[in-house]
């Protein structure tokens, strides 16, 4: 998984937030950092990345 510059503290360290019931696949990614659970309530405004090292989250327009 590709990670992102966070656009709050500018580190390369933001990963996707995923959304929906976690599967074995996105329970081991999440634990290796590469994704964030992001519940599975899903919103249209809902952010889709978020910075390992800061915490921000917000909704990247490239999806």
């Amino acid at each position: 998984m590709s990670k992102y510059i966070c656009p709050e503290c500018k580190k390369k360290e933001a990963v996707q937030i995923l959304y929906g019931y976690p599967g074995d696949g996105m329970m081991e990614s999440a634990q290796k950092k590469e994704i964030v659970l992001g519940g599975c309530i899903i919103y249209p405004d809902n952010p889709n990345r978020q910075c390992l090292k800061c915490g921000h989250q917000w909704k990247s327009k490239k999806g």
